[in-house]
C-alpha cells in the first residue's frame, strides 16, 4: 500500500520531521516500510505555457509547430499530440529542464527546430491521460513554475501489507495519520464530513438485505452532477498511491477508500434505483466493468437492482450494466460492509484480487459506512457546487461488533513491557491512539474504538503491546524471565518421531524430505496413481493441486520420479507429515500426521527392498516401542501398491497401515528400470500403542540346546499363517523360535520349504537327550495337525 505525505500532512502537522526520522519510528512502532520514493525531484523547469499558434509541420502528418506563451517568451515547439489547439493552457518542459530525470534539450524534429516540450499528464507522471498534452482548466499565471501552483513533490512510503493484516484502520490515509499523531505527539486534525441529518426529510432508498453476510449496507443518490473530473491536485495524489484517475464519480470513490479504508461504489442511479443484497445461486453471472464475464459460484454475496438483476459481485467488481459513464449525471452511492471470509472466498474462487477486497478482507469497522458517505458528499459538493442530494441516508445495519471493554493496571502492564509504566502514561498512550479511557481504583478502564475492535483488540494482552510499541520497542531494555524452572515431561509422541528419523538416517541411509499438503492431480493421473482426496480447493488456479491429500505415499513417489536421475537410480526418501484421510460428523477436516518411506533403486532386487522396509518397522517397533507387530492380508492397499507383495501392518486388532512393493503399472511410469518398495504408517495411531513390559531374567548356567526344523508348506500360505501354528507349541523349556529363510524349486512342486531354529534350555539342569527328542517330536506334532510335515 502507498501513502502520501502530502495526505497525511493534511491532517497532521509533520514540519519539522525528517523522511528519515520518519522511516526510523514508523518502521518501530508502526508497521514496515518497504520502499520510500521522492516522487517530482527529477522533474524541473516545467511551467506554465498558453498556446498562441498551431500550424502543420510541413513534413510530418501528425507533427504540429506551436508558439508557445510562457511568460518571458514565446517558444517554438514541436510537438505531436492530438489535442493541441489555440488557447489551450498546457505545461511546457523548458530548455534546461528535466521531465523524470530525462533532461530538456534544443532539437531539431523533422528539420524544424524545437524549444521545449508540451507535456501530458502521463510523461510528468501525475496523470494516466496519455492521449494528448495536459490541458488546465484552472487559472494560473504564464511562465509559473507548476510545482508553485500543484504538489508535484511528494514522498510516496511504500508499506508492506503484510504488516497491516491485523490493522484494517491502517489501510487509509486517515488511519495511518492517527498512528503519525499518537508517534510524534501532534494533533490529529478532524475529518471535514458532510452533516447527514440535514437530508432526514428526503425519500429513502430502498435496500432489501437477504444475507446475514452483509453486516451493513447504506446508500444515497446524488444528481445534477456536471463536473466531468477531479480537480488536478486530487489526480495527482490518486496516481501517487497508486490508483489510475478515470472520471469524477470513479476517482471519487477510490479517494475516499484511499483515504478512510473503506471502499465505495458508485451506481448510475438512472439504472439502479433499489438494492437487493443477496447470495448467488447456480447460474449467477456478472459482465465486469472491465468486460469479462464471471460466473459467480453460490453463496457469494451480489448487489442486484429493484429487478434483482446482478449489478455488482459486493465487495470485489461492479457489473458495466450499471456502470457510470462520461455522461451520468445521478449516481447512487454504496457504502457497505460484508463478512469478510465471504469476500476473500469470492474474491479467490473467481481470481478477482482488487484494492476493495483486499480491505474488506481485513474485517472493516461497520461503522465506517456511514463517516465514508458523509465524507463522499463533502467532496464531491465541494468540487460542484451544481449537485443536489436527492435522498436521505438509507441505512440497513445488521450486524454490530460487541464493544470491547478492558481493564489493566500499571503493575500489570510494567511487568510485561519490563518498565514501570504509570497508570496515567498508560492512559495518554491509549488516548492518542483513539481509545477512551478512565483512571479508577487505581486501574485503567479502557473503551476499545470500533475500528481496533473488529478483529485487532481483544485482550489485555493486546494492551500491552500498544503501550509497548508507543514506548518504542527498540528503547526497551532486555533483561532475563524470572520464573521457576520446573521439569516438563517429554511429549512421547515428538520423542519416538525423533527417533524414527535419526534411525532411518543413520542406520537405513534414508533422506528426510519436506512436502507440501497438495494432492497432485496431474502426476497421479499420468503414473497411473488413484487417490481419494476428501477436501478440495475452492481456488483451483494451480495446475494440478487443486485437493489436499488424503494420503502421503502419491508425493514421495513423485519426489522418487524427479530425483531418480540426480541420485543415479538410488532413492531412499521418508516423511513424517500431514494428510487428512476423513471429514468429520460435521464436515471438518480430520487431520492425521502418517510417516510414509519410500526406497527405490536399480541395483537391489525387490525382495532386499521389501525386507529393507519390513526390518525397519520391526526395528523401530520393538527397540522404540516394545511392540510386536503383525503384518497380514487383511484390508485393503491402494491400487499404485501391488496386490501379492505387500502386507497391512497390525498391532492387536489395529491395522496401522502398510507396505509394499509399487504396483508394476505405475513403476513403469516413474522408470521402468527402478524397483520400489513403499510404506504408509499412520504415526500417531502407532505412537499411541502400549508396548509389552520388560522382564528380567537370570540367565541360566546350563547350556541351551538349538536346532533346525525344516516343514513343508503350500505355496500360497503366509509366514504369519505357519508362525501362527507354531505359537501353539507350549513348553517350560521353549526359549524361542527364530525364522531362518525359505526354499522354492521345480523339485518340491506346489510346495516351499520354511526353515526354523528352535532354542530351548532347562533352566535348572542339563537338558536329557530323551527330553529333547520329545520337544522336538511335539512341535512336529503340533505342525502336522495344521497340515504342515517335516521336510
Amino acid at each position: 500500500m502507498k501513502i502520501s505525505l502530502n495526505w497525511i500532512n493534511e491532517f497532521v502537522d509533520l514540519k519539522g520531521i525528517t523522511v528519515d526520522e520518519i522511516n526510523k519510528k514508523i518502521n518501530q512502532m508502526c508497521c514496515e516500510i518497504e520502499e520510500i520514493t521522492e516522487v517530482g525531484k527529477e522533474t524541473s523547469g516545467v511551467v506554465f505555457g498558453q498556446i498562441l499558434e498551431v500550424k502543420n509541420h510541413p513534413d510530418s502528418n501528425h507533427l504540429h509547430i506551436l508558439k508557445v506563451d510562457v511568460g518571458t517568451e514565446v517558444l517554438q515547439i514541436v510537438c505531436g499530440a492530438p489535442n493541441v489547439r489555440v488557447g489551450m493552457v498546457t505545461m511546457v518542459a523548458t530548455v534546461g529542464g528535466k521531465v523524470n530525470g530525462q533532461k530538456i534539450k534544443e532539437a531539431k524534429l523533422a528539420g524544424v527546430e524545437s524549444y521545449g516540450m508540451c507535456c501530458s499528464e502521463s510523461e510528468l507522471g501525475i496523470g494516466s491521460d496519455d492521449e494528448g498534452i495536459a490541458d488546465i482548466d484552472f487559472k494560473v499565471t504564464l511562465g509559473q513554475d507548476i510545482k508553485e501552483v500543484l504538489p508535484i513533490d511528494d514522498v510516496i512510503l511504500e508499506i508492506d501489507n503484510k504488516t497491516l493484516t491485523n490493522r484494517p484502520d491502517l489501510w487509509g490515509h486517515y488511519g495511518m495519520a492517527r498512528e503519525f499523531s499518537a508517534i510524534f505527539d501532534r494533533p490529529l486534525k478532524t475529518l471535514p464530513v458532510l452533516d447527514l441529518a440535514k437530508f432526514k426529510g428526503l425519500k429513502k432508498v430502498k435496500i432489501n438485505v437477504e444475507t446475514d453476510k452483509c453486516f451493513r449496507y447504506s446508500a444515497m443518490s446524488v444528481a445534477n452532477i456536471t463536473k466531468k473530473r477531479l480537480p488536478m491536485p486530487l489526480r495527482i495524489r490518486l496516481n501517487y498511491t497508486g490508483m489510475r484517475d478515470i472520471n469524477l464519480l470513479a476517482d471519487i470513490t477510490n479517494l475516499v477508500m484511499l483515504e478512510l479504508g473503506q471502499p465505495m461504489h458508485a451506481f448510475d442511479n438512472n439504472l439502479v434505483k433499489d438494492i437487493i443484497v443477496r447470495e448467488a445461486v447456480k447460474g449467477d453471472k456478472l459482465l465486469t466493468l472491465e468486460g469479462e464475464t464471471h460466473e459467480v459460484n453460490p453463496g457469494s454475496i451480489l448487489i442486484c437492482d429493484g429487478k434483482d438483476e446482478p449489478v455488482a459481485i459486493a465487495g470485489i467488481k461492479g457489473g458495466l450494466k450499471s456502470g457510470i459513464t462520461d455522461q451520468t449525471n445521478s449516481v447512487l452511492f454504496e457504502s457497505a460492509t460484508f463478512d469478510s471470509g465471504a469476500i476473500r472466498k469470492t474474491s479467490r474462487s473467481i481470481g478477482l484480487i482488487t484494492d476493495a477486497s483486499l480491505r474488506y478482507e481485513k474485517s472493516l469497522d461497520p461503522e465506517l459506512a456511514s463517516i465514508a458517505m458523509a465524507r463522499i458528499l463533502k467532496v464531491l459538493t465541494t468540487i460542484d457546487k451544481n449537485v443536489i442530494i436527492t435522498s436521505s441516508y438509507s441505512d440497513v445495519y445488521k450486524k454490530k461488533y460487541e464493544k470491547v471493554n478492558l481493564t489493566v493496571d500499571s503493575e500489570f502492564v510494567s511487568k510485561r513491557v519490563g518498565i514501570e509504566v504509570t497508570n496515567e502514561k498508560i492512559a495518554n498512550i491509549l488516548t492518542k491512539l483513539g481509545f477512551s479511557c478512565k483512571i479508577s481504583k487505581n486501574q485503567v478502564q479502557i473503551a476499545v474504538p470500533t475500528f481496533r475492535a473488529t478483529k485487532d483488540i481483544s485482550i489485555k494482552e493486546d494492551i500491552v503491546e500498544e503501550v509497548a510499541r508507543m514506548l518504542n520497542f527498540g528503547l526497551l531494555v532486555s533483561k532475563p524471565l524470572e520464573f521457576s524452572v520446573l521439569p516438563v515431561e517429554k511429549n512421547r509422541e515428538h520423542t519416538l518421531e525423533y527417533e524414527a528419523k535419526l534411525m532411518l538416517a543413520e542406520k537405513y541411509g534414508a533422506n528426510e524430505v519436506h512436502s507440501y499438503v497438495w494432492n497432485y492431480d496431474n502426476f497421479n493421473k499420468e503414473h497411473k496413481v488413484e487417490t481419494k482426496p476428501v477436501l478440495h480447493l475452492l481456488d483451483s488456479k494451480n495446475a494440478g493441486q487443486s485437493s489436499i491429500r488424503s494420503e502421503m505415499v502419491p508425493t514421495l513417489l513423485k519426489f522418487v520420479s524427479e530425483n531418480k536421475e540426480q541420485l543415479d537410480g538410488e532413492v531412499r526418501i521418508f516423511e513424517i507429515g500431514r494428510c487428512v484421510p476423513s471429514l468429520d460428523e460435521n464436515k471438518l477436516a480430520v487431520e492425521e500426521k502418517h510417516l510414509a518411506i519410500a526406497f527405490a533403486s536399480q541395483a537391489k532386487t525387490q525382495e532386499e527392498l521389501f525386507f529393507s522396509v519390513k526390518k525397519f518397522l520391526v526395528d523401530f517397533a520393538s527397540n522404540k516401542l516394545l511392540l510386536n507387530l503383525e503384518f497380514t492380508k487383511e484390508g485393503n492397499v491402494p491400487n499404485y501398491i501391488h496386490k501379492v507383495n505387500s502386507c497391512s501392518v497390525k498391532n492387536g486388532e489395529v491395522i496401522l497401515g502398510y507396505f509394499g512393493l509399487v504396483n508394476p503399472a505405475t513403476t513403469k511410469c516413474i522408470d521402468k528400470k527402478l524397483n520400489i518398495c513403499v510404506c504408509e504408517i499412520d504415526f500417531s495411531k502407532l505412537c499411541e500403542k502400549e508396548g509389552y513390559k520388560q522382564k528380567v531374567k537370570v540367565p541360566s548356567s546350563f547350556q541351551s540346546v538349538k536346532f533346525d526344523l525344516n516343514f513343508l508348506v503350500d505355496k500360497n500360505k503366509t509366514y504369519g499363517e505357519v508362525r501362527e501354528a507354531l505359537n501353539k507349541v507350549r513348553s517350560k523349556i521353549l526359549v524361542g523360535i527364530n525364522f531362518v529363510e525359505v526354499f522354492e524349486g521345480e523339485i518340491l512342486g506346489d510346495k516351499k520349504s520354511m526353515l526354523f531354529n528352535f532354542e530351548i534350555n532347562g533352566k535348572d539342569h542339563t537338558l536329557s537327550s530323551e527330553e529333547i527328542e520329545n520337544f522336538r517330536n511335539d512341535v512336529i506334532a503340533q505342525m502336522a495337525k495344521n497340515g504342515y510335515v517335516l521336510r
